[in-house]
C-alpha cells in the first residue's frame, strides 16, 4: 500500500481528492475569465438590457487655409477629412478676415460664403452666409451623428449593442469638404478718405475646420448583467 493510500484509505479517496483540487483551481479561473471578457468577445452581456455608464473619448481634427482675395474674387478652400477608426460627431467651419486697410464706418469689407458637401459621405445639407471682416465673419456647425454633444450619461433599460448603434456615425462625414468664399471690398472713395480709394483692395481670408471625433467607452453599472 502506497503512502497516499495509507493517508487517505483507498485509491478511490485519492481520485476524489485529485478531482476536487482540479475543480477548485480550474472553475473559478474559468468563470473569472469569462466574466472579464464577455463584452470584448461580444457575449451575452452585450445584448442584455441593464444600466450602463456611457463616456466619449474625444479628440479634434483641425485644419485651416488662408488666401489673399481681391474684390469680387472667389477662393475655394478644401478640407479632406478621414477620422480613421473614430466616429465623427460634428464639423465646425469658420471663415475669418480683418479689414485693417481702411478704417471707418461704411468701409468694412465683407465675405459671401457657400459650401459644397457633395464630396462628403452622407452628403450633409449645404450652408451659405455672409458677414463683415471684423474677425470671425461666418461660422457653420454641421451635425454628423444626430444628438451627439460629447456629454457622458447613464443609460438604463437598454443593451450595449443599442448604445453602440445609437452613436454610430454610419460612415458619414468623411471626404472632401469644400468652402467657397467671395470677398467684397468696400472703399470710402475720394473726398472722405484722405488717401482716396486706393488703400483698400484685398484681404487675407482664412477658413478653419474642426471635426469633433470620438470613440465609445461603455461600462456596466448593474450586477444583474
Amino acid at each position: 500500500m502506497s503512502g497516499l493510500e495509507k493517508l487517505f484509505g483507498s485509491q478511490r479517496a485519492i481520485t476524489i481528492l485529485v478531482v476536487s483540487v482540479v475543480f477548485a483551481i480550474v472553475f473559478p479561473a474559468y468563470f473569472s475569465f469569462m466574466a472579464a471578457n464577455s463584452d470584448a468577445v461580444g457575449g451575452g452581456s452585450s445584448g442584455a438590457k441593464g444600466m450602463w455608464q456611457v463616456d466619449f473619448i474625444q479628440d479634434n481634427i483641425t485644419s485651416d487655409e488662408t488666401m489673399n482675395l481681391g474684390d469680387e474674387e472667389q477662393g475655394d478652400y478644401f478640407f479632406e477629412l478621414d477620422a480613421g477608426d473614430m466616429m465623427i460627431g460634428l464639423v465646425e467651419i469658420t471663415v475669418s478676415c480683418n479689414d485693417n486697410d481702411e478704417p471707418g464706418p461704411g468701409a468694412t469689407d465683407s465675405v459671401d460664403v457657400a459650401t459644397d458637401f457633395s464630396g462628403v459621405e452622407g452628403t450633409p445639407d449645404d450652408e451659405s452666409g455672409s458677414g463683415s471682416c471684423n474677425g470671425d465673419a461666418v461660422s457653420f456647425t454641421i451635425q454628423i451623428t444626430p444628438d451627439w454633444d460629447g456629454s457622458s450619461y447613464i443609460a438604463d433599460g437598454v443593451s450595449k449593442n443599442d448604445i453602440e448603434a445609437k452613436w454610430n456615425d454610419g460612415g458619414n462625414g468623411s471626404g472632401e469638404w469644400l468652402t467657397s468664399v467671395t470677398l467684397n471690398v468696400q472703399t470710402l472713395g475720394p473726398g472722405t478718405n484722405p488717401i482716396g480709394n486706393t488703400l483698400d483692395s484685398d484681404e487675407d481670408v482664412t477658413v478653419s475646420w474642426r471635426a469633433a471625433v470620438y470613440s465609445l467607452e461603455i461600462t456596466a453599472v448593474a450586477e444583474e448583467l
